[in-house]
């Protein structure tokens, strides 16, 4: 008997893991747009104005053990930026891709990806320069180099998903409003 009810509550726990991972990558197309649209707003700052503005503030990180924000170098501050972008991305991923979703996840990845690889390349340098206590022209330069050469794809990048978004809102009557 005991072993029957063992077998029964693996059984309940194997159907409801099951149902949960089932409905967590099964969104409704109002969540997958609010996880690979809306969220590339953490990105609509992207280059020499979220980098001079983060330069201008204290420098911190979230502390798990602490539970706090605490300070940090700056170096350490965009990188932990950085892992929150991965995290999202990572969130886009999970999302089950079919013929509906397609575009969108696509173009929301592609940015995502874009982005996270050159503020490896771009952000973090300028960030060491910083900490290292290199010259407010020496950061600059640096910034505007990076602006130059990533602003036309990052804007392509955006465009594109603004555009495969502001098509799936209106194909699934997704109360959403674009622009300023």
């Amino acid at each position: 008997m005991k072993k029957i009810l063992n077998t029964c509550a693996v059984m309940v726990l194997v159907i409801t893991g099951s149902m949960t991972f089932t409905s967590c990558t099964n969104l409704s197309p109002e969540k997958t747009f609010e996880i690979a649209a809306l969220n590339s707003n953490l990105l609509s700052r992207f280059g020499s104005k979220e980098i001079s503005e983060k330069l201008q503030s204290e420098p911190q990180i979230y502390n798990e053990s602490q539970k706090k924000m605490v300070t940090s170098s700056y170096y350490d501050y965009f990188k932990f930026n950085i892992e929150n972008l991965e995290k999202q991305l990572g969130r886009i991923k999970e999302i089950n891709e079919d013929d509906d979703n397609k575009e969108l996840l696509q173009a929301s990845k592609d940015l995502f990806t874009y982005a996270i690889a050159k503020q490896k390349e771009g952000y973090l340098p300028i960030a060491k320069m910083k900490d290292d206590k290199a010259s407010s022209e020496q950061i600059e330069k640096a910034i505007v180099d990076f602006d130059a050469s990533t602003r036309t794809e990052i804007d392509a990048k955006f465009t594109k998903l603004m555009n495969v978004a502001k098509a799936y809102v209106d194909k699934h009557n997704i109360n959403a409003q674009f622009g300023i």
